[in-house]
Parts: structure tokens; sequence; C-alpha cells
């Protein structure tokens, strides 16, 4: 109740300060906290400040932001920014000189927030700030890089390192769900979600256990590093890198990519410009107008479908989130069915309630945060129906063409039917969620009656369709496995 209570007056909060928070800030060559004196932080400020960066001082909040910008960056048709926060007693300035090489070879902005205060002395470890604070900083000054600079908040990354990796699973969804959609994936290196036993703190937890919806992370994309030989905190930092991959897809985000690095210390990532390389395309990519999904399954004009059937399409690298619409007419003008939020971890839809002997048609399009690309292909598939259908001797189900049995099968199956003319016969067998899991090797044959015995035995128990193509006709047919 606290956690709920506290996100409401977050969000109101947010929304008071939303004006304000647009105005251009000033800017200056240093900050009031004077870390930028602090013995291990002078290298990092002296390195920003000669490329040009700006601090903004956030007295009231004890904090304050750097931002930096591409010389070249008022002429550029897409504005970018990344967001960048450091680990323990990283300053802002250390957060934005990681980010400089891959700025400057991509064109975008870096902000780095300032999220520790100085302890009582120079070896204590401080005060971090909560999630809350973290983003509501982020938020003003986004809002400030869009006033001065024309920043597209649209196409915004978040950039975290140990600690700052650790509060980028709250931050992202601080974006969400004050529908603020600002970042469009998260880098998320050396700081996970803790293992059970120790429960994640307050109220990351209550959001994993889908106290705010059924998929708190939809539409949100992370880029993983961890390091197999991370060498700090006393914590097996692949685990709880794997583990916050688990949770995270089951609340609803995607994961991009995962990188387990065998000889990666703690700061493994930072090493290796082919991992940030790799981050940095998936930033362009989720920040780019998306392309358009390849379609799958079922094959275009594929007959006889099952009345409950997947519909299934390949993964679209500029995708946080797919649009599939399914209509009895080629214009699309009625709508049978139509989902405009599933996870771009996800590369299919079981759909059901198929009317028999009917062609539906269907398509897809990918979206992100710069909004939705242009549809897929429309492909068609006509259903099974009632007329020509008829039990065998075996207790196969069969038509003209096309014949499975027995029907439900344990050991083997027998599929015969007849080919019209000289063709190439392939022969597959696909689960419901449309994934082929079995293919028999291709082969031609005359015309006239054809017989294939195929074994089932290893298959789990359950439904699938047998799909058979001869020439350029698609013919399927549904069969069961029991045990």
């Amino acid at each position: 109740m606290k956690s709920r209570f506290f996100l409401s007056f977050l969000s109101a909060y947010l929304l008071t300060c939303s004006t304000l928070g647009a105005q251009i800030l000033p800017e200056t060559t240093s900050d009031f906290l004077n870390v930028y004196k602090i013995t291990g932080h002078v290298a990092a400020y002296q390195a920003c400040t000669q490329a040009g960066a700006k601090v903004i001082n956030f007295t009231a909040d004890t904090s304050f932001a750097t931002v930096w910008v591409p010389s070249n960056y008022a002429a550029q048709i897409v504005k970018r920014v990344m967001v960048a926060i450091h680990g323990t007693k990283g300053s802002a300035y250390a957060a934005m000189n990681d980010e400089f090489v891959n700025a400057i070879a991509n064109n975008y902005a870096i902000i780095g927030i300032q999220w520790w205060q100085q302890g009582s002395t120079p070896m204590a470890d401080g005060t971090y700030f909560n999630e809350d604070k973290i983003y509501r900083l982020i938020d003003t000054t986004l809002k400030h890089m869009k006033a001065k600079y024309g920043a597209d908040l649209s196409r915004v990354g978040y950039s975290g390192f140990s600690r700052g990796s650790a509060a980028s699973f709250l931050v992202m969804f601080y974006d969400r769900y004050y529908k603020t959609n600002y970042f469009a994936l998260s880098v998320s290196a050396s700081g996970g979600i803790p293992t059970p036993p120790n429960p994640p703190k307050p109220p990351l937890g209550e959001v994993l256990q889908k106290r705010f919806g059924a998929t708190p992370f939809l539409g949100t994309s992370f880029f993983y590093y961890c390091g197999q030989k991370d060498e700090e905190w006393g914590a097996n930092m692949c685990e709880q890198i794997s583990y916050a991959d688990s949770l995270i897809k089951l609340n609803g985000g995607q994961t991009v990519r995962r990188i387990s690095d065998p000889n990666g210390l703690h700061g493994g990532y930072r090493t290796s410009l082919g991992y940030q390389a790799s981050a940095a395309q998936w930033f362009l990519d989720l920040t780019s107008t998306p392309t358009q999904p390849i379609l799958r399954l079922p094959a275009d004009k594929a007959t006889n479908m099952p009345l409950a059937t997947s519909l299934q399409w390949s993964t679209n690298a500029t995708a946080a989130l797919y649009d599939v619409q399914v209509s009895a007419n080629s214009g699309f003008t009625t709508t049978f069915l139509r989902d405009s939020l599933i996870s771009a971890n996800l590369t299919s839809k079981q759909i059901s309630g198929l009317a028999q002997g009917t062609t539906y048609y269907w398509r897809v399009r990918a979206k992100n945060n710069t909004g939705a690309g242009a549809w897929s292909e429309v492909r068609s598939f006509t259903t099974q129906g009632m007329t020509g259908v008829r039990k065998d001797e075996s207790g196969g189900m069969r038509d003209e063409m096309l014949a499975v049995s027995p029907n439900p099968a344990s050991g083997f199956i027998r599929v015969s039917g007849f080919v019209k003319e000289p063709s190439l016969l392939t022969i597959s067998v696909v689960n419901l969620l449309g994934q082929e899991i079995m293919r028999l090797p291709a082969e031609w044959t005359g015309m006239g009656k054809f017989s294939r015995e195929i074994s089932v035995a290893n298959l789990p128990q359950g439904a699938y369709l047998l799909s058979v193509k001869m020439s350029e006709q698609v013919v399927t047919s549904m069969f069961s496995v029991v045990q």
C-alpha cells in the first residue's frame, strides 16, 4: 500500500513539474558540490569539460547533471540522447566519460546524472538516491535537452554500470508506469537483481509480483552484460543478470542480447569496444523507424487450417512491440482480431474461434518508441471445411488430398494423399506455437497416390499440424499424439 501511495504521489509530482522541467536551465562549468575537486574524479571532470560538456546544478536536490552534445547536433535530423548512470561513488563525469567513444561515433548526446552525495569523510560510502529521485532528475534534464538542443525524447537510451545497472529496472518501470516512454533501450552492465532468498528492494519486489499490472515492463528492451570473473561485491553477478533477464521477460520486457563474458571482470563491458559497439547498434536500431516483419507460418494461401492456429513471424531488430491484425477481407475493413501490444520477446500469436471453411487475411507490423512501421506483406489462409472430410478405415481424418492415420497416434503416423502432377514433396510437423519441429527430406514424387510413415514416438503428448507442400500448394491437417 505504501508503494502504491508513493507512486501515485510521484506521478502527480512529475505532472506538476512538467512545465517547469521543460524550461532551459542554466549551464555552467563546475558543480556546486565540488565533486570535480575530489581525488579520483578530477581526471573525468577534465575530460568532460575539455570535450565541451556543461553542468546543470540541482541545488534543491543536492545533485547535478552533466550534458554534452556533438558539434553537429543542431544539423542532425535525428537527435538521440543517452542517459548514463555510474556505479559505486562513480560521478556524473565518470558516467559521461564512459559514453564518449560511442557517442562520438554515432552522433548522440549524453546526460550524466550525479546520484550519490559524498559521505562525511572521503572514505565514507555516502548517500545514494532512490530510483524515483533518479528518474525525476532524468526527466528534468531530458526536458532541458529538448528545449535547448531539440533532442528527440522518443529516442533515448539508458546506460547503467554496477549500481547504475541495478537501478535500471525500476527506472525503466517508472518510464512505462508514468507513460513518459523515454527509453528505447537499457544497457545494464554488471548489476542485476538479487537471487532468492534475497528479495529485490521495494518497490521492485511488488512490481515483479505484478501488483502494478500483468506486464509492467511491456515495451522495454534490455541489453545485459556480466563477467564470469567479476571480482566485486562477493556476489555472482552473472547469476543476478540471468535472474533479472528471466524476471523482465516474465513481466513483458524483451532481451535483445545477454553477454556472459567468460573472462570478464566487473568493468568488462567498458574494456570491450566490441560489446559497446553491439549495444550502440541496438540503440540505433530501436530508435529508428521500425522495419517490416517477415511472415513465416502459415504459408501464404495455406488451406485446411485448424480453427485454432498460430501465426508466426521472424524476429525484428527494430521492434519493441508487435501489432497483429487478422481480418476476413483483404482490405482489413473489418477486424477478426487485433493485438497491438505483443511483447517483442514473442514472434507468434495463437488465435482461436475461426469459422469453418473461411479465408482469413493477416499482417504484422513492428513498433518502438518512434512509432509504428509499415505493415508486412498480407498473407491468407483458409480453415478446414465441413465437406469432403471423413474417417478412413484406420481411424484417421482425411480429405481428397491428404489423410493422417492413426489419429490420435502414439508410435507413428502414416501420411497419404494424391498428387495431381509431378511435385517436390515436403512434409513437416508444426506445433501449435507455429514452430516447425520436424521435417522429412524433400523428394520428387510422380502424379498419383503417395504414402509416408513418420515416427512421433518422441513427441510430447498434444496436438500438432501436419503440413504437406506439393509444388506451390500447401495442404495441412491436425493430428494428436498420446503417450
